[in-house]
């Protein structure tokens, strides 16, 4: 699973790594869709001003040999160095992606499906904003971002753990602020034999799509029970905090429509948890989905 720390456990099981090795090294495929994920779970008005920046990770997308189980212990490695070029208004801006990695200590980690000692590395990705010199001095780098994400591999299973913390965007140097993105956490939920029952046989809810979405400020949540039962439903934001409960007590079988009004909350991206049990003792079966609320 990956996404918001505070919500990894509710969100729904993928596997999108691209991987292949060679010898002692590990290559993995680097893709749009990880900056535009991180992308989604920002506001409106900040999304706005990062959205050329998916131009610079789509120049980027490719092979890297990130992971080097041969290498001496605490010693750096580069990974890639590319520079390009970013279009945003009438501003030409040149940048530099920088990928180090850094093989570090095996670790004993307890997972949902066991203990393993892993492989750990951390790799260090930067974006710097480069200021062009005439020849033959070189370009001066200017820190844009830099993010650590802490990887723990384990024999046979690949990546058992994933963190990346919360990152500053500072944009300062064209003009554009100062921004903050989300962590975000990847990790083994819960036992793999449990995940075709959890996911794909839930007879006994359907969580619907709010409409419309995006909104502003109201939308209709919508769901449909098939047993009498307890049912919770809650947004949360996307640091894990709950915004609002919207429904907390039984309810009888049938279909179900609710107004989620937003008028007092800024723009971006929430989520909505519905959770059900036949009691009120144990929530056996839940359900998430995303939401934006755009001003």
């Amino acid at each position: 699973k990956s996404g918001p720390p505070d919500l990894i456990q509710f969100l729904p099981f993928t596997d999108t790594n691209y991987i292949h090795f060679s010898g002692s090294d590990a290559y993995e495929y680097r893709h749009v869709s990880e900056i535009e994920f991180i992308l989604s779970l920002v506001d409106s008005s900040t999304l706005n001003t990062l959205l050329p920046f998916i131009e610079l990770f789509e120049a980027f997308s490719g092979w890297y040999r990130s992971y080097r189980f041969a290498q001496n212990i605490n010693q750096q490695y580069q990974v890639a160095v590319i520079d390009t070029t970013v279009y945003y208004d009438s501003l030409e801006i040149p940048l530099r992606r920088s990928i180090h990695g850094k093989r570090l200590e095996d670790e004993n980690l307890e997972t949902a499906i066991g203990s393993f000692l892993c492989k750990k590395f951390v790799i260090t990705s930067s974006i710097n904003y480069l200021i062009i010199l005439p020849d033959p001095l070189p370009p001066v780098a200017i820190p844009i971002v830099t993010s650590l994400d802490t990887i723990w591999i384990a024999p046979g299973n690949w990546i058992v753990k994933d963190v990346i913390p919360s990152t500053n965007i500072d944009l300062t140097i064209v003009n554009l602020g100062e921004y903050n993105i989300p962590g975000l956490k990847r990790e083994i939920a819960a036992n793999v034999t449990g995940i075709k029952q959890n996911i794909y046989e839930n007879h006994t809810f359907n969580l619907h799509q709010n409409y419309p979405n995006p909104f502003n400020p109201s939308t209709k949540l919508k769901f449909t029970i098939k047993k009498n039962g307890y049912v919770l439903l809650r947004v949360f934001d996307v640091l894990g905090r709950e915004i609002d409960k919207i429904v907390n007590g039984n309810l009888d079988k049938g279909n179900y429509e609710f107004n989620f009004d937003a008028s007092a909350l800024s723009s971006g991206t929430y989520f909505y948890i519905l959770e059900f049990s036949e009691t009120d003792s144990e929530f056996t079966n839940r359900e998430i989905k995303k939401m934006s609320l755009i001003k």
